[in-house]
Protein backbone atom coordinates (compact mmCIF):
# COMPACT_ATOMS: atom_id res chain seq x y z
CA UNK A 1 0.00 0.00 0.00
CA UNK A 2 2.95 2.54 0.94
CA UNK A 3 4.56 1.98 -2.48
CA UNK A 4 1.02 2.20 -4.38
CA UNK A 5 1.28 6.24 -2.73
CA UNK A 6 4.48 6.44 -3.39
CA UNK A 7 3.90 5.80 -6.76
CA UNK A 8 0.64 7.96 -6.97
CA UNK A 9 2.58 11.02 -5.78
CA UNK A 10 5.24 10.32 -7.95
CA UNK A 11 2.90 9.94 -11.10
CA UNK A 12 0.84 13.18 -9.77
CA UNK A 13 4.10 15.48 -9.77
CA UNK A 14 5.30 14.02 -13.01
CA UNK A 15 1.89 15.94 -14.68
CA UNK A 16 2.89 18.37 -13.63
CA UNK A 17 6.81 18.17 -14.10
CA UNK A 18 6.63 20.24 -17.91
CA UNK A 19 7.29 23.35 -19.43
CA UNK A 20 4.44 25.62 -18.85
CA UNK A 21 4.77 28.97 -20.73
CA UNK A 22 2.26 31.98 -20.97
CA UNK A 23 3.16 35.92 -21.43
CA UNK A 24 1.57 39.24 -20.39
CA UNK A 25 1.16 41.67 -23.26
CA UNK A 26 0.55 45.65 -23.31
CA UNK A 27 0.59 48.27 -25.91
CA UNK A 28 0.21 52.13 -26.12
CA UNK A 29 -0.35 54.55 -29.04
CA UNK A 30 2.03 57.16 -29.08
CA UNK A 31 1.67 61.11 -29.93
CA UNK A 32 5.18 62.67 -28.94
CA UNK A 33 7.11 60.03 -27.23
CA UNK A 34 10.81 59.33 -29.29
CA UNK A 35 12.44 57.45 -26.60
CA UNK A 36 12.10 54.23 -24.47
CA UNK A 37 12.97 53.82 -21.43
CA UNK A 38 12.92 50.61 -19.99
CA UNK A 39 14.91 49.51 -16.48
CA UNK A 40 13.99 46.32 -14.56
CA UNK A 41 15.09 43.90 -12.30
CA UNK A 42 15.15 40.63 -13.94
CA UNK A 43 14.86 38.98 -17.54
CA UNK A 44 16.09 39.36 -20.64
CA UNK A 45 14.80 42.30 -22.74
CA UNK A 46 14.46 42.19 -26.61
CA UNK A 47 13.86 45.46 -28.75
CA UNK A 48 13.05 45.84 -32.44
CA UNK A 49 10.88 48.04 -34.88
CA UNK A 50 6.87 47.45 -35.15
CA UNK A 51 4.20 49.49 -35.80
CA UNK A 52 4.04 53.29 -36.39
CA UNK A 53 3.21 55.32 -33.75
CA UNK A 54 2.89 52.70 -31.04
CA UNK A 55 4.88 50.83 -28.51
CA UNK A 56 4.18 47.67 -27.49
CA UNK A 57 5.74 45.01 -24.15
CA UNK A 58 5.02 41.42 -24.11
CA UNK A 59 6.56 39.48 -21.38
CA UNK A 60 7.30 35.53 -22.19
CA UNK A 61 6.74 33.46 -18.98
CA UNK A 62 9.02 30.09 -19.11
CA UNK A 63 9.34 27.15 -16.26
CA UNK A 64 8.04 24.12 -14.59
CA UNK A 65 5.68 25.07 -11.53
CA UNK A 66 4.39 22.33 -9.12
CA UNK A 67 0.99 22.73 -10.62
CA UNK A 68 -1.07 25.05 -12.59
CA UNK A 69 -2.67 27.15 -9.71
CA UNK A 70 1.11 28.26 -8.60
CA UNK A 71 2.25 29.73 -12.34
CA UNK A 72 -1.46 31.23 -12.20
CA UNK A 73 -0.77 33.35 -8.98
CA UNK A 74 2.82 34.40 -10.51
CA UNK A 75 0.93 35.84 -13.05
CA UNK A 76 -1.39 37.65 -10.65
CA UNK A 77 1.32 38.57 -8.71
CA UNK A 78 3.25 40.17 -11.99
CA UNK A 79 2.58 43.81 -12.74
CA UNK A 80 3.34 45.25 -16.05
CA UNK A 81 3.10 49.22 -16.82
CA UNK A 82 3.66 50.82 -19.51
CA UNK A 83 2.86 54.32 -20.47
CA UNK A 84 3.44 57.45 -22.49
CA UNK A 85 5.03 60.53 -20.61
CA UNK A 86 5.91 64.00 -22.73
CA UNK A 87 8.68 62.78 -24.91
CA UNK A 88 9.41 58.93 -23.42
CA UNK A 89 7.71 55.68 -23.44
CA UNK A 90 8.34 54.31 -19.52
CA UNK A 91 8.18 50.60 -19.21
CA UNK A 92 8.44 49.15 -15.41
CA UNK A 93 7.41 45.65 -14.14
CA UNK A 94 7.73 44.24 -10.94
CA UNK A 95 6.19 41.18 -8.23
CA UNK A 96 3.91 42.81 -6.09
CA UNK A 97 4.34 39.80 -3.56
CA UNK A 98 7.70 40.00 -2.25
CA UNK A 99 9.32 37.15 -0.65
CA UNK A 100 10.27 37.81 2.90
CA UNK A 101 13.66 35.99 4.40
CA UNK A 102 12.99 34.36 7.41
CA UNK A 103 16.24 35.11 9.09
CA UNK A 104 19.33 37.43 8.54
CA UNK A 105 21.84 34.66 6.63
CA UNK A 106 18.66 34.43 3.97
CA UNK A 107 19.98 37.40 3.13
CA UNK A 108 23.11 36.45 1.93
CA UNK A 109 22.11 32.95 -0.14
CA UNK A 110 22.63 33.51 -3.70
CA UNK A 111 21.04 35.89 -6.59
CA UNK A 112 18.77 33.64 -9.39
CA UNK A 113 19.82 34.62 -13.00
CA UNK A 114 16.43 35.11 -13.90
CA UNK A 115 15.18 36.58 -10.64
CA UNK A 116 17.72 38.83 -9.34
CA UNK A 117 15.31 40.74 -6.68
CA UNK A 118 13.71 39.71 -3.63
CA UNK A 119 10.14 39.83 -5.01
CA UNK A 120 9.92 36.84 -7.46
CA UNK A 121 12.66 34.61 -5.67
CA UNK A 122 9.49 32.71 -4.15
CA UNK A 123 9.20 31.08 -7.88
CA UNK A 124 12.86 31.16 -9.00
CA UNK A 125 12.99 27.39 -7.87
CA UNK A 126 11.35 26.69 -10.99
CA UNK A 127 10.74 29.66 -13.33
CA UNK A 128 13.25 29.06 -16.15
CA UNK A 129 13.01 32.44 -18.45
CA UNK A 130 11.51 35.42 -18.75
CA UNK A 131 11.59 37.57 -21.26
CA UNK A 132 10.36 40.90 -22.33
CA UNK A 133 9.96 41.69 -26.07
CA UNK A 134 9.22 45.32 -26.60
CA UNK A 135 8.25 46.89 -30.47
CA UNK A 136 8.61 50.42 -31.17
CA UNK A 137 9.07 52.87 -33.92
CA UNK A 138 11.96 52.44 -36.24
CA UNK A 139 13.03 56.37 -35.86
CA UNK A 140 13.52 55.80 -31.86
CA UNK A 141 16.00 56.17 -28.76
CA UNK A 142 16.64 53.35 -26.45
CA UNK A 143 17.68 53.50 -22.83
CA UNK A 144 17.51 49.87 -21.96
CA UNK A 145 18.43 48.50 -18.05
CA UNK A 146 18.30 45.21 -16.58
CA UNK A 147 20.13 43.26 -13.70
CA UNK A 148 18.88 39.76 -14.56
CA UNK A 149 20.21 38.82 -17.85
CA UNK A 150 21.12 39.68 -21.64
CA UNK A 151 19.82 42.21 -23.77
CA UNK A 152 19.20 42.51 -27.67
CA UNK A 153 18.27 45.87 -29.71
CA UNK A 154 18.22 45.96 -33.74
CA UNK A 155 17.28 48.04 -36.71
CA UNK A 156 16.73 51.40 -34.81
CA UNK A 157 17.53 54.73 -36.12
CA UNK A 158 18.58 56.40 -33.07
CA UNK A 159 20.75 56.62 -29.94
CA UNK A 160 20.91 53.26 -27.61
CA UNK A 161 22.37 52.65 -24.35
CA UNK A 162 21.85 49.59 -23.18
CA UNK A 163 23.26 48.03 -19.28
CA UNK A 164 22.92 44.64 -17.83
CA UNK A 165 24.73 43.27 -14.63
CA UNK A 166 24.24 39.68 -15.76
CA UNK A 167 24.14 38.98 -19.30
CA UNK A 168 25.52 39.56 -23.11
CA UNK A 169 25.22 42.24 -25.34
CA UNK A 170 24.11 42.13 -28.88
CA UNK A 171 23.20 45.27 -31.38
CA UNK A 172 22.76 44.71 -34.80
CA UNK A 173 22.11 48.15 -37.70
CA UNK A 174 21.58 50.55 -35.15
CA UNK A 175 22.01 54.33 -36.90
CA UNK A 176 22.86 56.29 -34.28
CA UNK A 177 24.97 56.34 -31.14
CA UNK A 178 25.53 53.01 -29.11
CA UNK A 179 26.67 52.90 -25.12
CA UNK A 180 26.66 49.31 -23.82
CA UNK A 181 28.00 47.98 -20.82
CA UNK A 182 27.89 44.31 -18.84
CA UNK A 183 29.42 43.44 -16.04
CA UNK A 184 28.68 39.49 -17.01
CA UNK A 185 28.94 38.76 -20.27
CA UNK A 186 30.29 39.50 -24.23
CA UNK A 187 29.08 42.74 -26.49
CA UNK A 188 28.23 42.03 -30.22
CA UNK A 189 27.93 45.28 -32.18
CA UNK A 190 27.22 44.29 -36.02
CA UNK A 191 26.44 47.49 -38.09
CA UNK A 192 26.01 50.97 -36.96
CA UNK A 193 26.47 54.26 -38.71
CA UNK A 194 27.50 56.43 -35.26
CA UNK A 195 30.05 56.52 -32.85
CA UNK A 196 30.28 53.44 -30.55
CA UNK A 197 31.54 52.98 -26.48
CA UNK A 198 31.48 49.37 -25.38
CA UNK A 199 32.36 48.05 -21.65
CA UNK A 200 32.46 44.62 -20.37
CA UNK A 201 33.93 42.92 -17.17
CA UNK A 202 33.44 39.23 -17.82
CA UNK A 203 33.56 38.99 -21.75
CA UNK A 204 34.74 39.41 -24.96
CA UNK A 205 33.86 42.09 -27.53
CA UNK A 206 33.40 41.54 -31.37
CA UNK A 207 32.23 44.54 -33.39
CA UNK A 208 32.13 44.71 -37.15
CA UNK A 209 30.53 47.05 -39.84
CA UNK A 210 30.68 50.60 -38.20
CA UNK A 211 30.94 53.91 -39.65
CA UNK A 212 31.82 55.72 -36.92
CA UNK A 213 34.38 56.27 -33.93
CA UNK A 214 34.32 52.65 -31.50
CA UNK A 215 35.78 52.98 -28.19
CA UNK A 216 36.35 49.35 -26.68
CA UNK A 217 37.61 47.67 -23.64
CA UNK A 218 37.26 44.77 -21.31
CA UNK A 219 38.62 42.99 -18.24
CA UNK A 220 38.39 39.64 -19.00
CA UNK A 221 38.27 38.80 -23.00
CA UNK A 222 39.21 39.48 -26.50
CA UNK A 223 38.50 42.03 -28.81
CA UNK A 224 37.88 41.83 -32.51
CA UNK A 225 36.84 45.02 -34.57
CA UNK A 226 36.53 45.14 -38.20
CA UNK A 227 35.46 47.24 -41.44
CA UNK A 228 35.45 50.32 -39.15
CA UNK A 229 35.92 53.84 -40.53
CA UNK A 230 36.50 55.69 -38.11
CA UNK A 231 39.08 55.88 -34.49
CA UNK A 232 39.53 52.76 -32.85
CA UNK A 233 40.46 52.68 -28.97
CA UNK A 234 40.71 48.74 -27.68
CA UNK A 235 41.56 47.62 -24.97
CA UNK A 236 41.89 44.37 -22.71
CA UNK A 237 43.85 42.85 -19.75
CA UNK A 238 43.02 39.43 -20.92
CA UNK A 239 42.87 38.64 -24.30
CA UNK A 240 44.08 39.01 -27.82
CA UNK A 241 43.34 41.65 -30.08
CA UNK A 242 41.99 41.33 -34.04
CA UNK A 243 42.06 44.25 -35.96
CA UNK A 244 40.56 43.63 -39.54
CA UNK A 245 40.00 46.34 -42.20
CA UNK A 246 40.67 49.38 -40.57
CA UNK A 247 40.73 53.24 -42.13
CA UNK A 248 41.00 55.44 -39.36
CA UNK A 249 43.96 55.44 -36.14
CA UNK A 250 44.15 52.88 -33.98
CA UNK A 251 45.01 52.85 -30.27
CA UNK A 252 45.41 49.06 -28.94
CA UNK A 253 46.80 47.55 -25.81
CA UNK A 254 46.75 43.94 -24.31
CA UNK A 255 48.41 42.18 -20.81
CA UNK A 256 47.55 38.98 -22.12
CA UNK A 257 47.64 38.41 -25.78
CA UNK A 258 48.81 39.00 -29.66
CA UNK A 259 47.66 42.47 -31.78
CA UNK A 260 46.88 42.46 -35.24
CA UNK A 261 46.10 45.37 -37.62
CA UNK A 262 45.22 45.66 -41.19
CA UNK A 263 45.33 49.15 -42.06
CA UNK A 264 43.23 49.81 -45.33
CA UNK A 265 44.15 53.33 -45.98
CA UNK A 266 46.41 56.03 -44.87
CA UNK A 267 46.01 56.39 -41.05
CA UNK A 268 44.48 60.04 -40.29
CA UNK A 269 46.42 59.95 -37.24
CA UNK A 270 48.63 58.64 -34.73
CA UNK A 271 49.07 54.49 -34.27
CA UNK A 272 49.79 53.26 -30.94
CA UNK A 273 49.37 49.46 -30.53
CA UNK A 274 51.19 47.62 -27.44
CA UNK A 275 50.96 44.35 -25.87
CA UNK A 276 52.85 42.59 -22.49
CA UNK A 277 52.32 39.25 -23.45
CA UNK A 278 52.54 38.08 -27.02
CA UNK A 279 53.67 39.33 -31.04
CA UNK A 280 52.08 42.30 -32.75
CA UNK A 281 51.32 41.96 -36.90
CA UNK A 282 50.64 44.89 -38.66
CA UNK A 283 49.58 44.61 -42.41
CA UNK A 284 49.83 48.47 -44.51
CA UNK A 285 49.08 49.22 -47.65
CA UNK A 286 52.87 49.69 -49.95
CA UNK A 287 52.40 53.12 -50.35
CA UNK A 288 51.48 54.06 -46.52
CA UNK A 289 53.38 57.06 -45.19
CA UNK A 290 54.08 56.94 -41.35
CA UNK A 291 57.01 57.21 -38.68
CA UNK A 292 57.64 53.27 -37.63
CA UNK A 293 58.83 53.37 -34.10
CA UNK A 294 58.77 49.37 -33.08
CA UNK A 295 60.52 47.71 -30.28
CA UNK A 296 60.26 44.55 -28.48
CA UNK A 297 62.24 43.07 -25.45
CA UNK A 298 61.48 39.30 -26.28
CA UNK A 299 61.86 38.91 -30.08
CA UNK A 300 62.62 40.55 -33.18
CA UNK A 301 61.18 43.56 -35.47
CA UNK A 302 60.78 42.69 -39.34
CA UNK A 303 59.59 44.69 -42.10
CA UNK A 304 58.63 44.69 -45.99
CA UNK A 305 59.30 48.10 -45.98
CA UNK A 306 62.38 50.01 -47.43
CA UNK A 307 64.22 50.91 -44.54
CA UNK A 308 67.36 53.60 -44.60
CA UNK A 309 69.40 50.21 -44.23
CA UNK A 310 69.36 46.92 -45.25
CA UNK A 311 70.64 45.74 -41.72
CA UNK A 312 67.54 47.40 -39.67
CA UNK A 313 64.99 44.95 -41.06
CA UNK A 314 65.65 42.73 -38.61
CA UNK A 315 66.49 43.66 -35.09
CA UNK A 316 64.85 44.51 -31.48
CA UNK A 317 64.66 48.03 -32.50
CA UNK A 318 63.51 49.76 -35.24
CA UNK A 319 62.58 53.79 -35.77
CA UNK A 320 62.58 54.88 -39.76
CA UNK A 321 60.08 56.75 -41.93
CA UNK A 322 58.34 54.51 -44.56
CA UNK A 323 58.01 56.02 -47.90
CA UNK A 324 58.94 59.57 -46.48
CA UNK A 325 56.84 59.62 -42.90
CA UNK A 326 53.81 60.59 -41.46
CA UNK A 327 51.60 59.75 -38.45
CA UNK A 328 53.08 57.84 -35.72
CA UNK A 329 52.96 53.94 -35.77
CA UNK A 330 54.47 52.75 -32.25
CA UNK A 331 54.41 49.33 -31.84
CA UNK A 332 55.58 47.89 -28.73
CA UNK A 333 55.56 44.11 -27.01
CA UNK A 334 57.27 42.64 -24.25
CA UNK A 335 56.69 39.43 -24.88
CA UNK A 336 56.87 38.21 -28.90
CA UNK A 337 58.11 39.26 -32.32
CA UNK A 338 56.56 42.70 -34.37
CA UNK A 339 55.78 41.88 -38.05
CA UNK A 340 55.12 44.95 -40.42
CA UNK A 341 54.16 43.54 -43.95
CA UNK A 342 52.48 45.03 -46.69
CA UNK A 343 48.76 44.46 -47.04
CA UNK A 344 47.78 41.41 -48.71
CA UNK A 345 51.06 39.25 -48.28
Amino acid sequence: MFRLLIAAFAFACSVWAVDTEDLVRKSVPLTSATRLRLNVEFGSVRVMPGTEGRAGVEVYFRGVPPNQGEFDQMLRDFKLDVREQVSDVIVRATFVDGWIPRSPFEFFKPRHPICDNWRCLKYSRWLREVEFRVTVPRQFDADVTTRGNSISVRDLKGEVNARTSGGSIQLEHIEGPVNGRTSGGSIALVGGAGSAVVRTSGGSIRVSQVKGDVDASTSGGSISIERSSGRVIARTSGGRILLREITGSVDASTSGGAVTASLLAQPTGDCRLSTSGGSIHVSAPKDVRVNLEASTSGGSVATDFPVPRAGDRHRRELRAPLNGGGPLLYLHTSGGGIDVRYAGS
